[in-house]
Formats: C-alpha cells, sequence, structure tokens
C-alpha cells in the first residue's frame, strides 16, 4: 500500500495535482516534439556541448565554457521558441 505524504511539500509540488493528465501529458509531448529541430540545430547542439566540456575540463577555461554552454542552450531551444512564437501570434 502506497504511503501517505498528506500535507508533505511533494504533494504541493506534484503537477497532477493542479493540472489534468491528458493536459500534462500533451504539454510535454509538445515540448519534447520543438526541443532540437532539425539536423543543423543538433549537430550545432552537440558541437558546443562537447566544446563546452573540452575548453572548460582540457584547456581549463570555464568563460569560454560557460559560453558555449550557453550558446548550446540558445540553439537547443530556439528552433522550438520560433515555433511557439508561430503559432501564439494572432
Amino acid at each position: 500500500m502506497p504511503k501517505q505524504t498528506s500535507g508533505l511539500l511533494i504533494d504541493w509540488l506534484n503537477p497532477l495535482r493542479w493540472v489534468e493528465p491528458d493536459k500534462y501529458a500533451a504539454f510535454w509531448k509538445g515540448l519534447f516534439d520543438t526541443f532540437l529541430h532539425g539536423f543543423w540545430a543538433r549537430f550545432f547542439f552537440f558541437a558546443l556541448l562537447f566544446l563546452a566540456f573540452w575548453t572548460g575540463v582540457r584547456n581549463r577555461n570555464p568563460t569560454l565554457a560557460a559560453v558555449c554552454l550557453v550558446l548550446a542552450v540558445v540553439i537547443a531551444y530556439s528552433g522550438g521558441l520560433i515555433d511557439w512564437i508561430k503559432t501564439v501570434r494572432i
């Protein structure tokens, strides 16, 4: 039998308490459908991620590693963000 966790923080953080399961699943499916949209986005994401680790560990340059990591995140989410903006525009 599952343990009752009534009143705990984990219950408050449970998204299924606030959102219907169908809407929750649709949100995550839509998010992953737009994440890393296209070949070049994936290529540059993984290249910049590798470069971030290479410069951070091998060259010991954390500033350049952080810049590469931020660029990788921007590239990863830009395709999905642009598609989302196109659908929201009236």
